[in-house]
């Protein structure tokens, strides 16, 4: 925990982290972190599935990859290709070729203020599909689609929603705001460990989790409130 980035923030007891202001007689909430494994899938340019299918959390998260099974043959060669058809910058795609690099990750990220549009756009498709989708039922909370690249392509024409394409390799870390869209597809057998961060905890997507008996885990406004009291005392 202490070698993650922005320790001020992602250390349980760093001075930018709530939940280290609450005194004793509270349950701090569990903010990891926690363990995901997930075995490597193939990849192709049409691929519709992930391990972790487009999803959004009510906190901060920050991910670390701290192990990545490397496939040996011809299919090195053929997933490195995969990721080097994704929209990356120029310095990741240095790092492609870099053999002393292990790439373990494809992550795709989106916006918290596009949110309404990419759900108008899941229940488009589904529709599309012949998926029998009640109108009230959240695609996203569900976590039921993992978006191939031509539907991804889509989104951006149809609906002006841009999204962010991250390659993780050994050791990186990705951080995540609040609210923000993401999936992730790993094209090797990998191991993360994510922590969560409460300052950026949403409150109206929490109001709106309440009839599914979420529990409670954050206490953002506890949180909140003693943290200003030891901003008050200093």
């Amino acid at each position: 925990m202490k070698n993650l980035p922005l320790p001020e923030y992602s250390d349980p007891e760093g001075a930018l982290n709530l939940a280290s202001h609450l005194p004793s007689f509270f349950v701090r909430p569990d903010l990891g972190p926690r363990l995901c494994c997930a075995y490597g899938v193939a990849a192709s340019q049409e691929q519709d599935f992930g391990t972790a299918n487009l999803h959004l959390e009510v906190s901060d998260v920050v991910s670390v990859l701290v192990y990545v099974g490397v496939a040996k043959g011809n299919g090195v060669l053929s997933k490195t290709g995969i990721l080097e058809e994704e929209d990356l910058d120029e310095g990741v795609r240095k790092r492609l070729k870099d053999s002393s690099e292990t790439p373990g990750a494809l992550w795709h990220i989106y916006l918290n203020k596009d949110v309404d549009k990419v759900r108008e756009f899941l229940h488009k498709v589904g529709s599309e599909q012949g998926a029998d989708t009640p109108p009230d039922q959240d695609p996203i909370r569900e976590q039921a689609w993992y978006l191939s690249r031509k539907q991804r392509q889509r989104l951006l024409d149809e609906h002006g929603v841009h999204g962010w394409t991250i390659v993780q390799f050994l050791g990186d870390s990705v951080l995540v705001p609040a609210g923000a869209m993401h999936q992730v597809s790993p094209p090797e057998p990998h191991s993360a460990l994510d922590s969560t961060g409460p300052m950026g905890a949403l409150l109206p997507e929490r109001r709106g989790l309440r009839p599914c008996k979420q529990d409670e885990r954050f206490n953002p406004k506890n949180q909140c409130f003693w943290s200003d009291i030891d901003q008050n005392k200093k």
